[in-house]
Formats: C-alpha cells, structure tokens, sequence
C-alpha cells in the first residue's frame, strides 16, 4: 500500500504553478480526500478490504467532478489510488482486478517500481503473468538503474569539430572583485587542493538556500544571486546554486562546470543541475552538488566524477554519499535517495554550456547566444541534426564522452 500524506504534506509538494492557484481549488479537494483516507484507514483496520475499495473509488468519482484547476493541481494522487485499489483487491484474493488496476496506476504515471517489488500487499500476484508484465512496464519507466544500464555506450568515433570548453581568467575584473567581497581565499582555507574545493561548497550551501521553485532573477552571477536572495530573504533553484558555486571556484583559480543532469523520459522536467571542478591533484572533474552538500567516494574514499558515479550505479558498484549530506540544513540526503533513486534517473544524458565564465546565463541585448555541448548515450539524443538554434541557446550534441571530459586546456 501507498501510505497516505496528511494534506498539508502533499500539498508541499505540489509546483508553484499549482500554489498559484485559488484557495477554493485546495477546499474543493481537502473536504473529499481527507474523509476518504479516514475511511480507507477505517476499512483497512478490520481488514475490509472491499469497503476500502468502495472509498477509493468514490473518491476517484468525487474526483473527476472537480474543476479542471482542482485536477490539474492534485493529479499526481490519482496514480497512487490506483496503486492502493490494486493492493486491496490482491490482499482480498482479486488477482484479476488486482493487475487492471495496478496496469491503471502506471497509466495514469505510477512509476514506483522499487516500491511495487517491495510492498507485500502484492505478493499474492508475484507469479502472475499479467502482473510481471505490467511490473516490467513499471521497471521501464520507474527502475532507474536498469535504465541506465540499457541505455548504451558512448562512442569515440565523433568526428566533427567539436565546440571548445573554456574557462574564465582568474583575474577576470568581475571575479577579482567577487573574491575580495566575500573574502574567498579565507573562505577556501590554508589547506590542499581538495579541502579548498569541499571548502567553497560548504560555503554556497550555507549561504544561499534552495527554493525548487523560485523563479530566476535577471542576473545570474554570483555577487547578484546572493544579494537578491539576502534582500528579499529568498532562496534560488538548483542551477542558481550551482552558478554560484561555479563563479566561486573561477575566482579561486579553479576550473569548473555546472551540469544539467537530465531524465531520459523527455517529459519529466525534474532534472537537477550540479558542478564538476577540475582536481589537479586527482587529474579528473570531480562532483559537488551545493544544493544538497553533496560529493561521492568510492569504498575506499576517492572523490568520484560524474562519469564515475554513472559507470558505478550502471554496475552497482559500491557508491559512497559524505555524511553531511543534505538539503537545506534541514533534511539529510542518504545514498539510497540520492543516488540510488534521483541521481540515477538524472544522469541518462547531460549538458554543459562551452562557455564557462561570469554572467553567461544572464541576457542582455546583442548579447551571443549561450552555447551548450550535450553528451548523451549510444544514439540517444533530444536534438535534431547536428544543431538547434534558438534565442537564447546553440545546441552540440556528442555521444564522445572523451572529448566531454577532457582535461581542460590551459
């Protein structure tokens, strides 16, 4: 059974869109939903699960006679009351109705394959055929390992000109000024290379908290980003962070990357967006999220790279999460989430803008398009032809990973 989240938590994790929304919209699905679990959770005490089923199919009902806004807001519930509706008739001997409705749930986006192999409410149906075929659609979509590891390989035979990566001067005027500001070369600390580098994240992660949904503001440098966001008491998403962290290693000397980590379902629009910074010292772009704090060892403690960590989840090689990972200072991250679950669904394919310096995401008038190198597995790829040309952005696709994680030139 898909456990059943109070109001308010579901409703936090509804998108900003959504919020945006009438409260009459909220009241309009609060009343119905809220008596159905009390019902449900009744029902399921006395192990009735007919009269479960009966809830949970009057609230559907309830359901599709709400406002479009009210559907459009909450629908990401429906795929879990397809799921429950499977598991109360599995538990009551239904195999049948069992499988119709789990094959509902994963129409309706239900993609919790990890969950489904695990609940014992369903092993009634674990030697139906019908149900290992509706599980291997869910595997399809929702094992994100198994993804990953029939996505293909990489390729070294690209043989088109490739865009070049650089990197900003450190004695760029912009970066200078940022340094001294925020007094980064105390902030970066007196030891090697690598505690430097752990250092400046730890220090974007405190400074600047994460807010998924909060809109972008016009300027996106690091001086400006973490102004706004102390002016107006803020936070910033994902790629904001990490261009700060970004802007943060360049004035320090350090050549660095954000990563815009992506899904292969073209669809689901929840990627998440990291940096890479050069290791001199390990002779590698290694990982640093400053939304979560995070870096990734191997099991005996070396600092991986994205490619790594891909190669390693592919093989389910041993894969370490640092302890003090986490989101917010509020929540900890444990390798089991973080890797295993949203990383791994992140890492089908991902993108780098060429250009690496201060204020290149920030538009401006006669300014040139941001060009982006996308690197994707075997013939995988989002991009048409060798180029998309927009307003904003010019495309390059590769499937050369070598080529993507060179060193950087000096």
């Amino acid at each position: 059974m898909k456990r059943f989240l109070p109001l308010l938590s579901f409703i936090s994790c509804i998108t900003l869109a959504a919020h945006s929304q009438s409260a009459a919209v909220s009241d309009e699905f609060e009343q119905p939903y809220v008596l159905s679990n009390q019902l449900v959770r009744t029902a399921l005490a006395k192990k009735d699960y007919k009269e479960a089923e009966k809830q949970f199919i009057s609230f559907l009902n309830q359901f599709k006679g709400m406002s479009a806004d009210t559907q459009k807001k909450y629908a990401a519930v429906i795929p879990n009351q397809y799921y429950n509706l499977s598991c109360v008739n599995a538990l009551e001997g239904q195999k049948n109705k069992a499988v119709l409705y789990l094959d509902s749930a994963f129409q309706n986006g239900y993609y919790d394959y990890s969950h489904t192999l695990a609940d014992t409410d369903l092993d009634g149906l674990r030697n139906d055929e019908q149900f290992k075929i509706v599980l291997q659609k869910i595997r399809e979509k929702g094992d994100y390992n198994y993804i990953l590891q029939k996505a293909g390989s990489y390729h070294k035979n690209d043989q088109r000109k490739p865009l070049v990566f650089t990197y900003q001067n450190v004695n760029a005027p912009e970066l200078v000024k940022f340094r001294k500001q925020y007094k980064l070369d105390s902030i970066s600390g007196n030891g090697d290379e690598i505690s430097k580098i752990k250092n400046l994240l730890f220090w974007v992660h405190n400074k600047v908290r994460h807010d998924g949904n909060s809109s972008n503001p016009d300027k996106k440098n690091a001086v400006d980003l973490i102004e706004i966001c102390k002016k107006e008491d803020r936070g910033v998403n994902c790629r904001m962070m990490a261009t700060i962290l970004k802007d943060a290693y360049l004035a320090m000397g350090f050549k660095a990357r954000t990563v815009t980590c992506m899904p292969k379902d073209t669809a689901d629009f929840d990627c998440h967006v990291i940096n890479v910074v050069w290791s001199e010292t390990l002779h590698k772009w290694i990982w640093m999220d400053p939304t979560f704090n995070a870096f990734v060892s191997d099991d005996r403690g070396n600092l991986l790279s994205i490619e790594e960590v891909r190669a390693k989840l592919i093989l389910n090689e041993p894969l370490l999460l640092n302890d003090d990972a986490n989101w917010n200072n509020k929540e900890k991250q444990t390798k089991e989430h973080y890797l295993d679950y949203y990383m791994s669904k992140n890492l089908y394919w991902i993108s780098c803008n060429a250009k690496n310096e201060w204020d290149i995401e920030t538009l401006g008038a006669g300014k040139a398009p941001v060009e982006s190198v996308s690197l994707y597995p075997d013939k995988f790829s989002t991009i048409k032809g060798d180029k998309v040309t927009g307003k904003t952005r010019v495309s390059y696709a590769t499937n050369n990973a070598a080529y993507f994680w060179a060193k950087p030139a000096l």
